[in-house]
């Protein structure tokens, strides 16, 4: 089975960003640009783990991940924000049961091994 990346961010350059520093780790990436479209994917697509932004219009990150959580709860979920106002955290890890808040501007290395943990962290869970 292939696993498979769900990257969500308002920006869209932020997401070809992402894709080009994710592309050579072997993974299926889908790209949204808006809570409601990562929904849509998700109801279309078995996505084993997400990276969404936090400040997005008209559904945050936090809120986004919440629904993905009670509808995909086998998900692993994560935010990248540049954001990180102790509200924003705490928002964020409580309404969508966060793995991890990483931070923007990201260091490569780290994020790619905190998605190849977040696939592994998937895989035990099943």
């Amino acid at each position: 089975m292939e696993n498979t990346l769900l990257l969500v961010d308002d920006e869209e350059n932020i997401l070809r960003s992402l894709v080009r520093l994710l592309r050579g780790e072997n993974y299926r990436i889908l790209t949204a640009t808006s809570g409601s479209e990562a929904l849509d994917i998700l109801a279309s697509h078995e996505v084993h783990v997400i990276l969404s932004d936090q400040r997005m219009p008209n559904m945050t990150g936090s809120e986004m991940l919440s629904h993905a959580k009670d509808l995909y709860p086998e998900t692993v979920r994560m935010v990248l924000s540049g954001y990180t106002d102790l509200a924003s955290v705490t928002d964020a890890i409580n309404r969508g049961h966060i793995y991890k808040f990483l931070t923007k501007p990201w260091d490569d290395d780290l994020l790619r091994t905190n998605v190849r943990e977040a696939f592994e962290r998937h895989e035990l869970g099943r």
